[in-house]
């Protein structure tokens, strides 16, 4: 079989490699759909030390069941279609036992570190981590179901938005697809922020009543101005680092709530007299359960989202090699690349 193998930091190529026999609780997925995030753009770059080579990325992916493995109870046949749960969680410490599988003490992230993804066209996963699509939802629809989760997550931990007005800093997929799932909660009023044009404009498409390019020194005046003179009831952080943090903050007015859902720069300055003045509450959120994967699979289904507006290419495996140069020099020419199979 054919695998995108990252062998450094800006070294990527298709190798030949065996193709895998699933062990005991396991099935053999034949890939047929895996999005390109932005982590493994960052982690083609060599910035995150989250990829060790050599190693297959890949955490976003759906497709079907070409092999079972011994030992499984839940009812798979090959030919299933499927998407991946991509966080391998325990079950047995206590944060497993807790229902909090994305904190679990033991787990591995398929994709990340040196655990091996599915930018290939076969992976052997652990069927616990199976999710039947349902027949509405392709194979790139499928592919979605993660990047989504982290965002309907994080906009779940935003709490009751009927009638409030959200400020989204951030329009790249993270921010977008929160976008999707706050258009569905009864918001009275969205506004998206972002330095890019390519991206603003899609959030219009998508829905945003309001987008904002933030000016220096005049992010309070441009939101005052989108909201009808008023500040925001409920602000999401989809980038991670300390612009996007200030704005989602400045944004908010007194005991207004901030989820950060954002995951980029390690350490960031903040103003902690506007938290604290403010009595402002900031909620951070980490990828999402097993069981909010299907949550999030089940919500897709039965909203009828449209996100053929996220979808920037379709790519091969073999031209996925140049299209994470592509990907690294603009972030204005894509939003979401796929590799289908």
């Amino acid at each position: 079989m054919k695998a995108l193998v990252y062998e450094g930091p800006k070294r990527q190529r298709i190798l030949e490699r065996e193709r895998p026999q699933p062990g005991q609780g396991e099935v053999l997925v034949r890939i047929r759909a895996c999005g390109i995030c932005g982590s493994d753009v960052h982690g083609y770059l060599g910035l995150t030390g989250r990829r060790l080579a050599p190693m297959v990325m890949g955490h976003e992916f759906a497709g079907e069941i070409a092999q079972l493995g011994p030992g499984l109870t839940r009812g798979f046949s090959v030919g299933d279609r499927v998407t991946v749960q991509p966080l391998d969680f325990c079950g047995h410490c206590v944060n497993c036992e807790n229902g909090d599988t994305n904190a679990c003490e033991n787990r591995r992230y398929f994709g990340v570190l040196d655990c091996d993804g599915a930018f290939q066209e076969y992976l052997c996963v652990p069927e616990k981590l199976l999710f039947c699509l349902p027949e509405n939802l392709s194979f790139i629809e499928g592919s979605f179901i993660e990047p989504l989760a982290v965002s309907y997550c994080g906009v779940k931990k935003a709490g009751d938005l009927r009638g409030k007005t959200v400020l989204i800093a951030g329009g790249g997929t993270i921010g977008l697809l929160a976008l999707c799932v706050v258009k569905t909660q009864g918001a009275k009023r969205i506004i998206v922020s972002d330095l890019s044009d390519f991206r603003l404009s899609i959030a219009k498409k998508l829905g945003a009543d309001e987008v904002i390019k933030p000016e220096s020194g005049r992010f309070r005046e441009q939101l005052l101005a989108a909201n009808g003179g008023e500040l925001a009831d409920v602000s999401i952080e989809a980038v991670g680092i300390a612009p996007t943090v200030a704005q989602a903050l400045e944004a908010l007015k007194s005991r207004g709530k901030c989820v950060w859902i954002g995951n980029s720069a390690r350490m960031i300055e903040m103003n902690m007299q506007t938290v604290v003045t403010r009595a402002l509450s900031i909620y951070g959120t980490y990828t999402f359960t097993h069981r909010e994967f299907g949550e999030t699979l089940d919500f897709l289904a039965k909203s009828g989202l449209d996100l053929k507006a996220l979808i920037s290419r379709e790519v091969s495996l073999e031209e996925a090699v140049d299209v994470f140069d592509e990907l690294a020099a603009s972030v204005d020419r894509y939003l979401k690349v796929v590799v289908t199979f």
